[in-house]
Parts: C-alpha cells; sequence; structure tokens
C-alpha cells in the first residue's frame, strides 16, 4: 500500500469563460487542516495554470497523493467500446486521451468544444433541452458501484447541461492529465492504469467525502459547518483567512483533501472488487468506492 507526504484536491471547472470552479487544498500527513493554493496571478486559476503548478511539483522526490473532481474516462461497452462504437482502434485510456487530445489542440486552456460537437462524437451527447429520444445513459461501472456504496448519484459524462454536469470538466481535465503525464514522464502514476510507486493521481468525488462526513450530500457553504465536517476525517480545524466566506468548490477542495489523507491508508480503497476487470481497467476508478 503507498504512503504519502502531500495531499491535494482539486475542484474542476469545464467552463469555457469562468473559472470560478477550479480550487485547490493541500494538506501533510497527520492530522494537520488543508489549506487552500492561491492562484499565481491574479483571483481564480485557469486549467493551464493547474497544469503548471502539478508539473512543477512532481519532482520524484516528494510522494504525492492528488485527487481531480472529474472522470478519467468514458464508459468502455462490451459490445462498442469507448464512444459508443466511434472509436475503432482505440483500446485503452491512454489511446483515448491522445484521441481527445488531437481533437481538440487547437482549443485554448485545454477546451473541449470541438471535441463536443465533433460529427463523429456530437450525438452521444445531451447538450441542451428535454433529453433526445435516442439519447443513451451510458454510465462507467465505477458510477454504478458509487451510487449503491453510497447512496448518491454520479452523473453519466455525456450529459453536459445542468448544475451536476461532469462532462466537459471531465474532457478538459482529461487533456490536462495526458499533459502532465506527457511532462512528468515515471515520476506520477494515473491510478488505477497504472502501479503506484510514488506519486499518483485518482479521480475523486467530492459528494462521497461529504456523505461521509455529514451524512448529507449537501454543499458545505459555513466555516463552522466545514470544520465540523473536517473533524469527522480527522483533520483539525481550518482558518479563513481570506476574510471573505468560502465558496462551495473552496469547501470540496478543502474536505476533499482532508478526506483522501482520511481513506487512503485503508488497504480496501487501493483494491475494491473489481478493479482489475478489462472494463474498469479502460474506464477508471472512483478512489474511495469498494
Amino acid at each position: 500500500m503507498p504512503h504519502f507526504d502531500t495531499f491535494v484536491a482539486i475542484d474542476w471547472s469545464g467552463a469555457a469563460r469562468s473559472y470560478d470552479g477550479i480550487a485547490v487544498a493541500t494538506c501533510g500527513r497527520g492530522q494537520s487542516a488543508p489549506k487552500l493554493t492561491a492562484p499565481p496571478s491574479g483571483t481564480r486559476w485557469t486549467r493551464r495554470q493547474v497544469a503548471e503548478w502539478l508539473k512543477s511539483r512532481i519532482d520524484g522526490v516528494q510522494r504525492l497523493l492528488i485527487g481531480f473532481d472529474f472522470g478519467f474516462g468514458f464508459p468502455f461497452e462490451p459490445v462498442d467500446g469507448y464512444l459508443g462504437g466511434n472509436a475503432p482502434g482505440i483500446d485503452d485510456i491512454f489511446s483515448l486521451w491522445s484521441l481527445i487530445e488531437a481533437k481538440s489542440c487547437a482549443e485554448a486552456d485545454f477546451g473541449c468544444t470541438r471535441f463536443i460537437a465533433d460529427p463523429m462524437y456530437a450525438s452521444l451527447f445531451w447538450t441542451a433541452g428535454p433529453k433526445p429520444r435516442s439519447w443513451v445513459e451510458r454510465k462507467r461501472e465505477t458510477e454504478h458501484a458509487c451510487a449503491k456504496s453510497t447512496k448518491t448519484r454520479p452523473d453519466t459524462l455525456y450529459k453536459l447541461l445542468h448544475s451536476k454536469q461532469v462532462g466537459k470538466a471531465s474532457l478538459t481535465g482529461m487533456r490536462v492529465l495526458h499533459h502532465v503525464r506527457s511532462s512528468t514522464g515515471n515520476c506520477v502514476a494515473i491510478w488505477p492504469f497504472e502501479r503506484v510507486r510514488h506519486s499518483a493521481f485518482v479521480e475523486i468525488y467530492p459528494t462521497m467525502f461529504r456523505k461521509m462526513a455529514t451524512g448529507s450530500i449537501a454543499k458545505i457553504r459555513s466555516q463552522s459547518n466545514l470544520n465540523i465536517a473536517l473533524s469527522q476525517l480527522g483533520s483539525q480545524r481550518t482558518c479563513n483567512n481570506a476574510k471573505r466566506d468560502l465558496s462551495d468548490h473552496e469547501t470540496d477542495a478543502l474536505l476533499s483533501a482532508a478526506g483522501l489523507r482520511w481513506i487512503a491508508s485503508h488497504a480496501t480503497v487501493w483494491a475494491p472488487t473489481g478493479l482489475s476487470s478489462p472494463r474498469v481497467q479502460r474506464e477508471g476508478w472512483i478512489f474511495g468506492v469498494y
């Protein structure tokens, strides 16, 4: 079972122009309170800045466990494979990321609108209006397992509207993962696709940590409620030095950093039932679901 020095949680955004949804929090071993990491310039993170920040810290010295709030892969269906059968020859997660990058590389800040609009894939996504009659709600095995074990409801990556949608965030996130992995070599493993020897990237679901800490999936929007939740995850209280109310993106990142530290020492989270199946090894898994 791997051991880590620092735990990082990143609440993510697939937005095209506004980046209020990105928040980064870190904590060390033990019980120290998680802290927010400020963007290098301005008041908002960009996806490019997050990628550069990650690359500067993945040095083969620190052992980092870094959780991202987006899906690492699309469903790999038994007959069709990836993308509803529209990705012939793409048979593993890293080939899928390369395909997404090739279709999207002209977009700034790891955008994804061109991929979504590509005639090969556009019909797979629910982008507006009432649910199309022909639309299929494709989900990964981990989303079904998460719903069953935590009584939450992770959404499909193919749904691109309403507040719960994670599709755009996941597509932009896959581009960032592809970029950082290509730049850092063997210094970081992508779990569960690669064996963890030092630092690792894992997929997280902040709703699961809120449910674990509070018994509810409701967003946390106050300092007092955040500290109550943190105490349930073995963490000291955090201080709000920003002199303003924390956003729910920031509280999700703070709670998730503490949650990662809380569960990472449990062997069961590293080897949930079915993790080695060919389908899961192509789709990914939400860290902490077992």
